[in-house]
């Protein structure tokens, strides 16, 4: 199961002075908070963080849906630059991380899913879009259909219990699909059905 998430580190919301006083101790292990604060960017390190959470949140409510989403409780280990191990419980997610232009845009899975194909992207909003939603959409047919073989307009994308499924040829696919989108940003995540291989 994948989950993922992406965050616009220049949002208004993003900024750290309009954050609550007790954010970091309501959100954050005391691990987490030690990163943040030795950091030489406390600001990305924190956006990191919490994309690593959200996005392992969104791969373990897939599993149960009745998982609820306490950060704290979803304790990030970054590994390198590029990865981390998420755990929530008795729950582990595997995780990568990636940083551009003005985002910060994590992926987890759980850490015993089998290998697959797994396909991401983000994009940025152009001047007067207004739908990130339909913006995710599109970005997802155009990135996926190369790669499953088919044009973008055999490929939709349907809410399932608030869950993203994308449908091929006017049926559930068999891929594992998240998307998100935040100020500026949209993304998703996607492991492929397993006959597409792995890379």
């Amino acid at each position: 199961m994948i989950g993922d998430d992406v965050v616009d580190i220049h949002d208004p919301d993003s900024d750290p002075w309009r954050l609550h006083p007790r954010f970091d101790s309501r959100v954050f292990h005391p691990s987490e908070r030690a990163l943040i604060a030795t950091s030489l960017q406390p600001g990305r390190t924190r956006w990191i963080l919490w994309a690593l959470k959200e996005s392992a949140y969104k791969a373990a409510r897939k599993e149960d849906p009745t998982t609820v989403f306490s950060p704290v409780r979803f304790v990030v280990s970054l590994q390198d630059a590029a990865s981390a191990i998420v755990c929530a419980g008795n729950r582990r997610f595997r995780a990568s991380v990636s940083c551009g232009p003005g985002y910060v845009h994590a992926v987890a899975w759980q850490a015993n899913d089998p290998p697959a194909a797994t396909r991401s992207a983000v994009a940025r909003l152009a001047t007067g879009e207004t739908s990130p939603r339909a913006v995710a959409r599109r970005l997802v047919r155009e990135q996926l259909a190369p790669a499953l073989g088919v044009a973008p307009s055999d490929l939709a994308i349907h809410r399932e219990a608030r869950i993203p499924a994308l449908w091929m040829h006017g049926r559930r696919s068999g891929a594992d699909l998240s998307l998100s989108h935040h100020g500026r940003f949209v993304a998703f995540a996607c492991r492929l059905p397993s006959h597409h291989g792995v890379p």
